[in-house]
């Protein structure tokens, strides 16, 4: 059973700080108000909770816990959390959650207005988006409602995801998340079966977003909500190629991938998406390649053929030697015999690589720079052979040195120069002329 839309409070002062001046969306569990803030006179967009949530305190304790994680994420591609509470409105008290206000429109409106994108288009939108929640991944926070009505998008071309957090607040509420046909069609099957939400389902969420720009539908529709989650759990995502052309097979891996039924098979988190397109983007023709490239046929993959098999022939072959004829030698490299097999073909590669699992120790030591030890040579003494020659004697006495008169010369004017400094000009004087007449 639908429940009544609450009353406008267009008008109305909430908590005595927030003046609503228009409303500006409406959904299931909250209506999103403009509103000014008396106190720091700014506009604010003021999320109002539905009357009904508010009455549930279990809904009241998850809203304000959600809200101060939110207000952890500081990211530019994030709404900025400002204020929570629960404060009085018009005739009751309401909860509501005061964050940045964007002017501009939804991603809904855009891709409405827009009909179909280029893949060009759609990742200047899709990466700031996996960009805001790769940032909430990092710091554990789970947003478990992405699609286009939480993301916005700026007259400036600013892009911002909204409403961290609110759904799992509104989780357990009566008449809550399955009346909403929007949400559901990005509900990951874990969340329809009731298990437990992780980062690999705003992942699978965000595949299903990149699929929609990509074709301009959701991969599932149906008359109910029940009929579109069924899909979702028992249905496959088809490849956005197969509705739309343009699309590469590389960007279509990309998309299988994210939106694996298995939780097990999908990127960890938004942070290993990125990883993956940044590869996609730098090398795209590597990437598709790789996408484009089909397993063998069963009568490629045998390793050996027939002519590999065959036994061994003596008579084929010759020993190698000298040609008699000639001065030339037989080329090695030339071997008469059975042709040789052809070589196996290589294996099948996806683009994608497996999850990267942080904190992963590394195959092996990687020292590219520590060669394999030497073996050490031993080296034993071994008697030196002379042969008829006699071994070298050293000289047991030095011949005696005669001295010079030079000398004997150099050697006074040493003692003269001396005397002259020690004794003064005359002693010096007397001594020289004593020594050279």
């Amino acid at each position: 059973m639908n429940t009544p839309a609450s009353p406008s409070l267009v008008g109305t002062t909430v908590d005595n700080r927030y003046t609503i001046t228009q409303r500006i969306a409406h959904g299931g569990m909250a209506t999103v108000y403009r509103a000014v803030d008396a106190r720091l006179d700014r506009e604010v967009a003021l999320k109002v909770l539905r009357p009904n949530m508010t009455e549930d305190p279990a809904v009241i304790e998850k809203f304000e816990a959600e809200a101060k994680n939110t207000a952890k994420i500081n990211h530019p591609h994030v709404i900025n959390v400002y204020d929570q509470g629960v404060g009085p409105a018009g005739d009751g008290n309401v909860a509501f959650l005061a964050m940045e206000f964007i002017e501009g429109h939804t991603l809904r409106e855009v891709m409405r207005a827009a009909h179909d994108m280029t893949v060009e288009e759609m990742w200047n939108i899709a990466l700031p988006v996996i960009r805001g929640v790769a940032a909430a991944h990092r710091i554990g926070l789970i947003h478990r409602d992405i699609k286009p009505e939480n993301v916005l998008v700026s007259h400036d071309g600013d892009i911002k995801v909204a409403d961290f957090g609110l759904a799992r607040a509104a989780s357990n509420h009566t008449g809550t998340g399955m009346a909403l046909m929007g949400t559901v069609s990005y509900m990951s099957p874990e969340l329809v079966t009731g298990e437990q939400a992780d980062e690999r389902s705003d992942v699978y969420a965000l595949g299903i977003l990149i699929f929609e720009m990509l074709t301009g539908s959701r991969p599932y529709t149906g008359e109910s909500a029940v009929a579109i989650a069924v899909q979702h759990t028992n249905s496959r995502v088809p490849a956005p190629s197969t509705l739309v052309s343009g699309v590469s097979p590389a960007v279509d891996d990309l998309v299988l991938h994210m939106t694996e039924p298995s939780p097990e098979d999908r990127p960890a988190d938004a942070t290993e998406v990125l990883i993956l397109i940044q590869h996609l983007l730098e090398n795209p023709d590597t990437a598709d390649q790789l996408a484009e490239h089909s397993p063998a046929d069963e009568a490629a993959t045998d390793a050996f053929s027939d002519v590999a098999t065959q036994p061994f022939n003596h008579a084929a072959t010759r020993p190698y030697q000298a040609s008699p004829e000639s001065d030339e030698v037989d080329d090695p490299t030339k071997v008469t015999g059975p042709p040789q097999p052809p070589a196996p073909p290589q294996p099948n590669v996806s683009i994608l690589p497996p999850s990267v699992v942080a904190g992963a120790a590394p195959a092996g030591d990687f020292n590219h720079y520590q060669r394999e030890p030497e073996p050490s040579l031993s080296v034993q003494p071994q008697a030196r052979s002379f042969g008829n020659k006699k071994p070298h004697q050293p000289a047991q006495t030095f011949a005696p040195i005669a001295p010079s008169r030079a000398a004997i010369l150099t050697l006074l004017i040493i003692m003269a120069s001396a005397a002259t400094v020690l004794l003064g000009h005359w002693a010096g004087t007397w001594i020289m002329s004593w020594l050279f007449g």
